[in-house]
């Protein structure tokens, strides 16, 4: 069943006005999987006379047979085509006096069995559509097959006339897939499900946290129970050695060197290529310092999807103790005294999408600051800088049972002693023993 449409206006307005243009237009929507480009399509299907199919792994021929049948059932004719190029010479005749859309989801599976289909599109485009006012819109999930189609001397490059990666949603646009909860149990849920909306939807908001988390990944048969080892299984050929090093990231290693030591890799070459897939996958994302250039080497690799990161935090590790213990006994022994801890973290990711989200039209810049104190011999780390209409502001976020007093806010101070001009803020889960302008509790998280 599908979930109910949330979200993602700027989407659909993009979309929208590309339809309603007096021109031709290729639009490309791509993202991992799950992600919800399906959903979109089926959004602008219900919303405009379109043309929607469904691609599969069974080759050209079959597909352009069921491409076929969908054409004949919208024009409402008995006929088949034998090609593409015939198919879309009829198409473009159509479009002269009625808006034709066509839609084309999942295309990387037409892709990954016939080498042939991009030159095929290619061509199509270049000799057949260009001048028409016919609208095609092709989408897929295997991400670095889509960006390599993209990239320069390919068949593809320059053709589209837009194009959009679907992102998980942020934490404001996942709560409102469970509205009835608390906003700290929404920061919580955000922390373990992310924002894919196929796992979003599947939050039951009467429940707690805790037996979400039973029920969805924990229990024998839970939806979730073996969600990550199936989309490496969909993704990578590799799937113990990508596992290895997510494990390792998800267990504190950070740098590169750390990582394909610990990961037991032993090559940072090699481990480096299978990074790029990750990130390239949406499991893994490099960290850039804030105030560095994209080739500067302050740089930390951790793991950006929720899911991923929960399952290598506290199942993987485990996996034993799983399935020997009951469900209860699972969770209290091995998740509950470290749930907050773990969502600590993802709480000022939280905190900084907020900000992105209240500064949108004046925010410059923003992200986590490290830096080496030499006088004190140790590495110190700022959750937040941030640069808007040209100030520059420091946050701390804290995510726990303690509100924020004189000595959290003496230590940011410490911490930025040697910035000028330097305004500073805070985040607490429990308030503030006194709350200033730039002091946000979790109910400001959802208050925008």
């Amino acid at each position: 069943m599908l979930y109910i449409f949330i979200a993602r206006e700027k989407e659909l307005d993009i979309l929208n006005k590309k339809i309603n243009s007096n021109k031709f237009e290729f639009g490309i929507l791509y993202g991992q999987k799950r992600v919800g480009k399906t959903r979109l399509l089926l959004e602008i299907f219900k919303n405009y006379n379109s043309i929607y199919n469904l691609c599969n792994e069974m080759g050209l021929e079959y597909n352009l047979k069921q491409l076929s049948d969908v054409v004949a059932k919208y024009i409402n004719e008995s006929f088949t085509f034998d090609s593409f190029d015939l198919l879309f010479d009829y198409l473009v005749k159509k479009s002269k006096t009625q808006k034709i859309i066509v839609i084309i989801d999942e295309f990387t599976y037409l892709m990954k069995t016939n080498n042939e289909i991009q030159s095929i599109l290619q061509n199509i485009i270049d000799h057949k559509l260009l001048n028409s006012n016919l609208k095609l819109i092709i989408s897929g999930s295997h991400v670095g097959m889509i960006e390599d189609a993209l990239s320069y001397q390919k068949p593809l490059y320059g053709r589209s006339t837009f194009k959009m990666k679907i992102e998980p949603f942020d934490y404001y646009d996942a709560s409102k897939f469970y509205l009835n909860a608390s906003n700290e149990d929404k920061v919580r849920f955000y922390s373990v499900f992310g924002g894919v909306p196929f796992y979003t939807d599947k939050i039951d908001d009467s429940l707690s946290v805790e037996e979400n988390v039973k029920s969805l990944i924990i229990e024998d048969g839970a939806i979730f129970e073996d969600e990550v080892n199936f989309f490496l299984s969909q993704e990578v050929r590799s799937v113990a050695t990508y596992g290895k090093i997510i494990n390792a990231i998800a267990n504190g290693a950070t740098r590169l060197n750390e990582i394909s030591t610990k990961s037991g890799v032993n090559n940072t070459g090699t481990t480096s290529k299978y990074l790029d897939l990750l990130i390239t996958l949406g499991i893994v994302e490099k960290e850039y310092s804030f105030g560095e250039s994209l080739n500067s080497k302050k740089t930390i690799y951790l793991v950006k999807d929720q899911l991923f990161r929960f399952f290598f935090r506290f199942i993987e590790k485990h996996k034993t103790q799983k399935v020997i213990m009951n469900t209860d006994y699972f969770y209290d022994s091995i998740i509950k005294e470290y749930l907050d801890e773990f969502v600590s973290f993802e709480f000022e990711k939280v905190c900084r999408d907020f900000l992105k989200r209240k500064y949108s039209m004046t925010i410059e810049e923003i992200g986590r600051y490290w830096y080496n104190d030499k006088n004190l011999k140790k590495d110190i780390e700022i959750d937040i800088m941030m640069i808007e209409n040209k100030k520059l502001y420091a946050f701390e976020c804290k995510w726990s049972d303690k509100p924020i007093g004189y000595n959290i806010k003496n230590n940011l101070e410490n911490k930025v002693a040697h910035i000028d001009n330097i305004t500073l803020g805070y985040f607490s889960k429990k308030g503030f023993e006194e709350k200033d302008e730039l002091c946000f509790d979790v109910n400001d998280l959802y208050n925008l």
